[in-house]
């Protein structure tokens, strides 16, 4: 007996499910296998069945496929039934492209075997891909067109038969099945799923070792060579077929008006005359229904039609009370005419536009803040976020929800394609090392994988030492290149050579002659990095890159990830488990049919990606996070609220490719498939699935303000909208977020979002005593020069878009000009006595191609003199010490380098004297006058377009500075934790005019506000908006009195010193 459940609640099914096996349990030694659409769905159907029969029971979740053919092991149990899987028809095919290619009939295919072969049979991304577009289309043949696959396995290579009802430039395919059966030992499985329908048909009292009973859970991915074969099983046994459907009969609701629907893979005219959003979404699984209701007539099947469909609407007494959702939910069941109700505040539908992905989401992190704090019934768990592009929403996401400063807390999320934990993974660093390898290595490029956790847990490090290290290379002389190899036989300014000039400089203190080397050493004193330490992360990341780099067989690119694997598991046990589990992928999937040709880096990191993917799906669990997911994944699992985001017609549905090599084109079957249609389908399977919130949301314009359409699916369901509402009912469920309107959620009247929108509110003012004898000089000055960017770094806090310099002019037009003058002062050393004289001495011109800088002739006069204006000016600054002697001061574990004339510390800046260097300055000063009580002051010199001027800077005495310090590192261990609620030029501004006796008040206005004609102000600064919010108001800080204090406590001494 073939038993059907339709029902519009999944919670439905699954409860049905669990009491099927409460009271008909399998036996003790038997496991039970149940079908699901897919992995995720699978853990979710697990955990509902073990909450409702208070046990895990021994059950397997397998989707449909695995299921069928672990099923036919029962009637042909010698036989590997998966034989045909997608990686064995793949690499099947990449092993026969040489021998088609001698057939006649393969010239449609002629230019990329050509090529394949020319290129001595090395894997690129067109063969890689041409052949995954041949597998799946392959593998829809055997779904859906067994009796095709059949009539190839039938004939041999030669003979006509073979290419029955096909066209001359198809005639290639059934020639590459027949290669295919010649390299995978077993035939196809729905060749063996035919056999059985067949013998089960001539034999009505055939014995078989097959499950009592057989559950199915099905959302309409059930081909016709599958409802047959478990159709002709219901004959004997008992299957149980659970359908997810939003309503019954809906094959007739869509063809009721136009006759019979015509099938085809091409989009039609948009029909704005809907009269039901199932014609508008519901085709797909229209024509799913009727494939069904069509076999079971034809077939004669005993069937017990069950309809489970649960009325929405009943748990409301006052019918003006249901929601609209709830509404639209019901009349999707049974078709009823009746009018919506829309009350005045229903927000349980929305359809929502918005200017851009910025204005998207940050209404989306304001709407689920005000709905958990309204709603004391829903979680975070409860709410989904679903895209049909997940990747282009990570960027936006990862900050939006991480942001703690603008939401007053993180919203914990996870995606559903990245591991459900916090703990960093190996296989991100694969994937990272792969991708780097496939480019030029430069300096952005090495700071982004130092820049991943991932990376800073392998090689223990953290987020200031890389940092320090990228500081360092630069300083080293590192332009791009990770070797000679990759700059064609040019060592300098590679990577290799700086690691090699470091090497050096920690063997030799000062200059030697190493002529043999052909390179001089790099010593730079003032750093507290472990340089031996970081040697060696470079050498490694050095390694794996030129270990990766090239084409290679499947096997030697396994050998050389496992080679990285074991490096990592040699420097770090913590990830023995990840590295042991990631082999055993790499094992599972050397299967005998992978060709020894070559493989090119990004089709093998293509292929490793896909490994990883598909162990990942399998293993997700539900924890209090919000789902973030594409539509396919989690169509099906209720949640109270669901986001539909991105609805814009480049991303939703996808439009058919017009590709002609696939041979389903050829004539349409009912049940065939159609991503088209699949993917409006997946809009109905939301809509049933959501129980309170459903909102959908699209975009006007793109990142470079491009306009965007609304999905036409979407703007026929506004059409069905407008067709049934008045415009104040209109107004409530379709709304336009436009850039100049109001923000979709009032701040002003929600308290609860507005405390949480801000950091003050949150802020623990109150200072605890901490250890000042351990800190790290170098973190400390960091710190006191960007504090609010130190925070962010500390908690991984990345913002939309890369902070820049605003104030630092070397970093707008005289870069190579600062640049050049650090390196010329570098090599040769201001401690030196001659220093002067060299200065005078050297070479303008071939300073300037010495460092990369390209003049045109008709400048190069000019250049010269610019330079040679500087130089002269930095001599005279220069000249008026004595003597200049280089010391290290060291106290604990920190070491600093200073130059100095007699009691005066020199520091020489090749930029303007910004906050940021001058406080620097400022903490070294304090750090050296509280260890040696002969310093009396810091002279920084530093320049001014073309010529050098100098700042002294007074030093407070040694016990003063030692108390200074003391009072600094306290500040810093304390706001280091929490971020610092001070805008430092800001609050510099406002201590230096109250000191003076100044309006302390309008000087911090001017500094944060700016002037709007000519300037920006400190708040437009990345770390600020993301900190304090956008376009913050004065009066956030200035209202309170700790502002003022604080303040004080940190710029008040260097203010007071710069007076003296």
């Amino acid at each position: 007996m073939l038993n059907l459940y339709k029902s519009n609640k999944i919670e439905v099914i699954s409860k049905l499910l669990a009491e099927e096996l409460k009271i008909c349990p399998p036996p003790i030694n038997e496991k039970l296998e149940i079908a699901v659409p897919n992995y995720f769905l699978g853990n979710w159907l697990r955990e509902q069945i073990t909450i409702k029969n208070k046990i895990s029971a021994l059950y397997e979740l397998k989707t449909i496929s695995t299921y069928t053919e672990s099923l036919l092991t029962n009637f042909f149990p010698a036989i590997d039934m998966s034989a045909w899987n997608f990686e064995s028809i793949k690499w099947g095919i990449i092993d026969s492209l040489e021998e088609l290619n001698s057939f006649k009939e393969s010239f449609p295919l002629r230019n990329w075997t050509n090529k394949y072969l020319e290129n001595d049979k090395t894997i690129d991304g067109d063969i890689y891909n041409l052949t995954k577009k041949i597998t799946n289309n392959f593998i829809d043949y055997l779904i859906f067109r067994p009796e095709m696959i059949a009539q190839w396995n039938r004939y041999e290579i030669n003979s006509s038969n073979l290419f029955k009802n096909l066209n001359s430039d198809q005639l290639w395919q059934p020639i590459l099945y027949k290669l295919l059966e010649e390299k995978i030992s077993e035939k196809p499985s729905c060749l063996y799923m035919i056999e059985v329908i067949k013998n089960l048909r001539k034999n009505k009292n055939v014995q078989f070792q097959v499950p009592n009973q057989i559950y199915i859970f099905s959302d309409n991915n059930l081909s016709k060579l599958h409802i047959n074969f478990y159709s002709e099983l219901s004959k004997f046994i008992k299957v149980n077929l659970y359908l997810l459907s939003p309503g019954e009969d809906l094959w007739n609701r869509i063809n009721c008006l136009e006759g019979e629907l015509e099938f085809d893979d091409i989009e039609s005219t948009l029909n704005l005359n809907n009269t039901n959003i199932e014609k508008i979404f519901g085709k797909f699984g229209a024509n799913f229904q009727k494939l069904i209701d069509e076999n079971i007539y034809t077939e004669g099947i005993n069937l017990k039609n069950n309809l489970i469909y649960i009325d929405p609407t009943t748990n409301f007494y006052n019918k003006k009370d249901i929601p609209l959702l709830n509404q639209i939910q019901k009349r999707l069941i049974n078709n009823n005419s009746v009018d919506f109700i829309v009350r005045e505040r229903d927000d349980s539908i929305l359809l929502c536009e918005h200017f851009n992905q910025n204005s998207q989401f940050e209404y989306l992190r304001n709407k689920i803040i005000e709905i958990i704090n309204s709603c004391e019934t829903i979680k975070y768990s409860d709410i989904a976020i679903l895209s049909p592009q997940i990747n282009l929403i990570k960027p936006y996401l990862r900050y939006i929800f991480n942001n703690e400063l603008i939401n007053g807390e993180k919203i914990p999320y996870f995606f559903i394609d990245e591991d459900n934990h916090d703990s960093s993974c190996i296989y991100e660093f694969l994937i990272d090392i792969t991708d780097l390898a496939s480019e030029k290595i430069t300096l952005e490029k090495i700071d982004y994988i130092l820049s991943k956790k991932v990376t800073q847990n392998i090689f223990d490090f953290n987020i200031t030492e890389k940092d320090e290290i990228i500081f360092l290379l630069t300083q080293a002389g590192f332009h791009w290149g990770l070797d000679d190899k990759e700059r064609l036989g040019e060592e300098k300014n590679t990577l290799d050579w700086c690691i090699k000039r470091i090497t050096l400089g920690l063997i030799y203190d000062k200059e030697v002659n190493l002529s043999t080397f052909n390179l001089k050493p790099f010593s730079y004193k003032n750093t507290s990095l472990d340089l031996n330490k970081w040697v060696k992360i470079l050498i490694h990341l050095k390694k794996f890159i030129n270990l990766i780099r090239g084409s290679f067989s499947y096997s030697n690119w396994v050998e050389k990830i496992k080679f990285i694997l074991k490096s990592i598991a040699d420097s770090n046990a913590n990830f023995n488990l990840e590295i042991s589990e990631l082999n055993r992928i790499l094992d599972n999937h050397a299967i005998p049919l992978i060709p020894d040709n070559l493989i090119l880096l990004k089709v093998f990191r293509e292929i490793l990606i896909s490994f990883i993917n598909k162990v990942k799906y399998q293993s997700k669990s539900r924890v209090n996070k919000i789902l973030v997911s594409d539509i396919e994944n989690s169509r099906h699992i209720p949640h109270k609220v669901i986001f539909l985001i991105d609805m814009n017609s480049v991303n939703y549905p996808k439009l058919p490719k017009s590709e002609n090599i696939n041979l389903l084109k050829n004539k349409y079957h009912l049940g065939d498939p159609s991503v088209f249609e699949r993917e409006k389908y997946a809009f109905l399977e939301l809509l049933i699935a959501c129980r309170d919130k459903f909102i959908v949301t699209w975009v006007k314009n793109d990142k470079d303000n491009k306009k965007l359409d609304v999905s036409f699916p979407i703007k026929e369901l506004i059409s069905y909208f407008d067709s049934l509402l008045n415009q104040s009912q209109r107004e409530l469920i379709i709304k336009d977020y436009d850039l100049n309107k109001n923000e979709t959620i009032d701040l002003d009247k929600s308290k609860i979002v507005k405390s949480n929108y801000s950091l003050i509110g949150d802020i623990n003012w109150n200072e605890k005593k901490s250890d000042i004898k351990n800190y790290k000089l170098s973190e400390l000055i960091y710190w006191f020069k960007t504090p609010q960017k130190y925070w962010l770094n500390k908690n991984n806090i990345s913002p939309k878009e890369i902070f820049i310099h605003h104030p630092d002019e070397e970093y707008v037009s005289n870069l190579q000009k600062s640049q050049l003058l650090t390196k010329i002062i570098q090599e040769l050393e201001i401690d030196k006595h001659n220093v002067i004289d060299d200065l005078k001495k050297l070479n303008i011109n071939d300073q300037l191609i010495g460092n990369g800088i390209i003049i045109p002739k008709n400048s190069i006069l000019v250049k010269e003199k610019e330079i040679k204006d500087l130089l002269e000016s930095l001599s005279t600054s220069l000249s008026q010490h004595n003597k200049i002697n280089r010391i290290y001061v060291k106290s604990n574990s920190n070491k600093e380098e200073y130059f100095l004339d007699d009691d005066t510390v020199i520091e020489l800046i090749h930029a303007k004297l910004s906050l940021r260097r001058l406080t620097e300055a400022w903490v070294k000063l304090l750090f050296i006058s509280s260890l040696k009580k002969n310093i009396k002051k810091t002279k920084v010199i530093f320049r001014i377009d073309n010529h050098y001027k100098s700042q002294f800077i007074q030093s407070p005495g040694a016990t003063e500075s030692n108390l200074i310090l003391e009072e600094y590192i306290n500040i810093f261990k304390n706001y280091s934790e929490k971020c610092l609620p001070l805008p430092p030029e800001s609050a510099y501004k406002y201590v230096e005019a109250k000191i003076k006796s100044k309006n302390e008040k309008k000087a911090f206005i001017d500094k944060w506000i700016g002037n709007k004609n000519f300037s920006k102000g400190e708040r437009d600064n990345i770390e600020m908006k993301i900190c304090f919010g956008n376009k913050k108001e004065p009066d956030f800080f200035l209202g309170n009195n700790n502002f003022d204090q604080l303040s004080y406590r940190l710029y008040g001494p260097l203010i007071k010193a710069l007076k003296k």
